[in-house]
This record gives structure tokens, sequence and C-alpha cells, in this order.
């Protein structure tokens, strides 16, 4: 049965984890479409993105340690169970699950379902990191996550010109 003093995962630091863990596998997806690519400009725009998701992972260790460390073991608060329920099904529905990625680059895919793909996993990451957000009990954090919700928005907006340029021309071109 269910307690109706509810936390997120345990505490702040397992959400941060999950958090390092999409970026991870978002690194991984997109450093192996850039290995698998043969056209030069999607491999660039996939090489770029595995370097910023690579940021990423390192701005989510980053903050969580200057969130962290000055707390013993921050406790999330989320009586009725609402915000660990979005969070999980975040978690468990989210693209880029390390198997998924590495068993969707192992078929042959079109550049287009790469694209395809690599939207689905921006957008997945934005909802997780606003319900993220959300939970954080130290509001100096928030600041700081709202920059990396937009670092993936400026993903969405990247991948979605390339797309743009793939229809258009039947390649893909890189949006600064």
């Amino acid at each position: 049965m269910r307690s109706t003093n509810m936390f997120v995962f345990g505490n702040a630091e397992d959400v941060f984890t999950m958090a390092v863990r999409i970026e991870e596998n978002g690194h991984e997806f997109y450093d192996g479409a850039a290995r698998r690519s043969n056209d030069p400009v999607s491999q660039a725009l996939f090489q770029d993105l595995a370097a910023m998701e690579k940021g990423h992972i390192t701005a989510f260790k980053t903050l969580r340690s200057l969130l962290l460390d000055s707390q013993t073991e921050q406790m999330v608060w989320d009586p009725e169970g609402l915000a660990e329920a979005y969070l999980q099904a975040t978690a468990d529905t989210h693209i880029f699950t390390v198997e998924a990625a590495s068993k969707r680059l192992e078929a042959r895919m079109t550049p287009q379902q790469i694209l395809d793909m690599a939207i689905q996993f921006e957008k997945d990451s934005v909802g997780f990191f606003v319900g993220m957000k959300e939970m954080l009990p130290d509001p100096s954090g928030k600041g700081e996550i709202d920059k990396l919700i937009r670092a993936e928005m400026d993903h969405i907006r990247m991948l979605t010109a390339a797309v743009k340029s793939l229809s258009a021309t039947g390649t893909t071109t890189i949006a600064s």
C-alpha cells in the first residue's frame, strides 16, 4: 500500500542521478549516430549534439554537487505522489534507455528516422527536466535547470531545421 507521505525516488540525489543518466544515453546515441552517418553535415550535427550532451552531464553533476553537498539527504516532499508518478512515467517511457538507443542504431535507419528519434528524445528530456525542476526543494537550482531546458529546446530547433533541410534538399544542414 502506498504511503501518503511520499518522497520522489527517496531523495533529490536520485532525481539528479536519473537526469545524468538521460544525458549519458543521449550522448551515446548522438555519438553512435555520428559514427554511422555517411553524410558529413549530419555527422557534424550529431557530433555537436553529443558534445552538448556531454556538457549537460557535467552541468547536472556540478548542480547536484552544489545543491546537495550542503544538505545531508534532501528529501523531496510529494504528499500525493503526483510528482513521483510523473517522473517515473517519464523515465520509464523515455525514448533513450541505453538498450533502446543501441538496438535502434544497430538497425538500418534512414536519416529521417534518426532525426525523428532525436527530436523525440529531446522532447522527452524537456518534459523530465521540467518535472525535475518542480521537485527541487532548493530554488537556487531552478535557474540552472531552466538553462538546461532551454539548451534541450535549442537541440529540438537544430534537429527540426535538419529535418526541414532533409525534406527540401535530400541532405541536412546544421542550423546554428
